[in-house]
């Protein structure tokens, strides 16, 4: 039965902080096992994870139809991004570009949330395919952290405070870890839960263990986009969920912390943590659909700016590259399109001009790199990764001066801190926070 740990230290008198040289004790959390459990929902949350999922399937099916490169190279970049900034690593969509290229001006956190869009690439192909296994999510996980030893962690690790003592929150011991996932495992792999439900669940129960000395929530987050591909919900891109996480983080937190409860308080719990993560999602879905708008735009505006050139041309062939790279050199286009410096630099010539690139700004505008603002846009739209509010983009393909739609909307509910920042669906939406949600039962 789920439980909290009281563990007692004894003083370290040879310890490196005050902590360890006094002593104590500490709370740490044991699960239950997926295995000897079950999910069982109110009425009222089942009705809302069914309305989610089908919410979730219109948006598979556009994307489907729709199989464009922009959408599934900025989906994953602007999710990766989101959840590298809720783990700290905090980085604008143009330095991750510039750090995409190995460039010399990229930052080592930029480079890390490159390392992001491998793993989540990674997760989302592998565990998207087929049974998941230990060995998945250990590899996940070393794609994201390479330097880090190979396999679960051997120390007990916490989240908050300074040390364990005084932790938010202490994971089960080290030598429960093996136990706990293949637990989770066997949960994924043969569950009859709904998709989105697998997700949740899933989700707290792998943050819960922590099985990582770093990574958790990454490794995490990724998970549920692997669930909801191999579901067949999504596929073709993912749910800006991290963001709606990131736009929340105390209420994130709070929702894996209402997961943790103790004794056999599962149903109470679960119910509360499986809404609140649904919000999240319904929020995610909503904000996803509008970047298939935006990212449609930008595609057919660049397809019409180069519908005189041959489909054969370098030209052609820049496109798809600057849509996964949207920070580029003459030297990166030759070597990836395998042209000569001076081929290379006509392609570079004609883009600017066509309005697909222009030289960088910023801390990179003497260097002699060019970047697609549009793409950062919408990455930047999708991450919220730079310091506006908003990120506004034209959806007219002729790309004229027509008016712009904004595709950012704030709860705004008056708070004491001031208007709620959270972000909603639609103009005059309040979030669930500040809501009072109709009766789904």
């Amino acid at each position: 039965m789920a439980h909290w740990e009281r563990v007692p230290v004894s003083p370290d008198y040879a310890g490196v902080t005050r902590a360890e040289r006094r002593g104590g004790s500490y709370l740490r959390y044991h699960p239950d096992r997926l295995a000897d459990t079950t999910n069982d929902l109110d009425p009222s949350v089942v009705e809302y994870a069914a309305g989610v999922s089908t919410a979730l399937a219109r948006l598979g099916g556009r994307l489907r139809a729709n199989p464009l490169p922009i959408l599934y190279a900025t989906s994953i970049r602007s999710e990766s991004i989101s959840s590298s900034w809720i783990e700290g690593i905090r980085e604008t969509p143009r330095d991750v570009a510039v750090a995409q290229i190995a460039d010399e001006a990229a930052s080592h956190s930029a480079a890390q949330v490159v390392r992001n869009v491998g793993a989540m690439r990674e997760a989302i192909d592998v565990l998207g395919a087929s049974a998941w296994e230990s060995d998945h999510i250990v590899a996940i996980h070393q794609d994201l952290l390479p330097w880090h030893r190979r396999g679960y962690r051997k120390e007990q690790v916490w989240i908050g405070g300074t040390n364990k003592f005084n932790a938010d929150y202490a994971a089960p011991p080290a030598d429960e870890v093996d136990f706990y996932i293949d637990d989770l495992l066997e949960y994924a792999n043969t569950t009859g839960d709904l998709p989105v439900v697998q997700a949740a669940v899933i989700h707290a129960q792998f943050e819960t263990i922590h099985p990582f000395e770093d990574g958790n929530g990454r490794v995490g987050r990724a998970l549920v986009h692997g669930i909801l591909k191999r579901s067949g919900l999504i596929d073709g891109g993912v749910i800006p969920l991290s963001t709606a996480f990131r736009n929340d983080e105390r209420g994130y937190l709070d929702a894996l912390n209402s997961y943790r409860y103790d004794g056999d308080g599962r149903h109470p719990a679960l119910n509360d943590y499986v809404e609140r993560f649904l919000t999240y999602v319904e929020t995610a879905t909503a904000t996803a659909e509008r970047f298939v708008d935006a990212a449609t735009a930008i595609s057919q505006r660049w397809r019409a700016a180069v519908a005189g050139v041959r489909t054969d041309s370098s030209l052609h062939r820049a496109l798809d590259l600057v849509v996964e790279n949207p920070v580029i050199s003459a030297r990166f286009l030759a070597d990836n399109l395998d042209i000569s410096g001076v081929s290379a630099q006509k392609v570079v010539k004609k883009l600017f001009e066509v309005e697909i690139v222009k030289p960088a700004t910023g801390k990179c505008r003497r260097s002699s790199l060019y970047q697609a603002d549009e793409i950062l846009n919408l990455l930047a739209f999708g991450a919220e990764a730079g310091p506006r509010a908003t990120a506004p983009l034209p959806l007219n393909p002729s790309h004229d001066d027509g008016p712009e739609r904004e595709l950012v909307h704030r709860c705004g509910f008056p708070t004491t801190n001031g208007p709620c920042r959270n972000r909603v669906p639609s103009v005059g939406d309040h979030c669930w926070r500040h809501r009072d949600r109709p009766s789904r039962g």
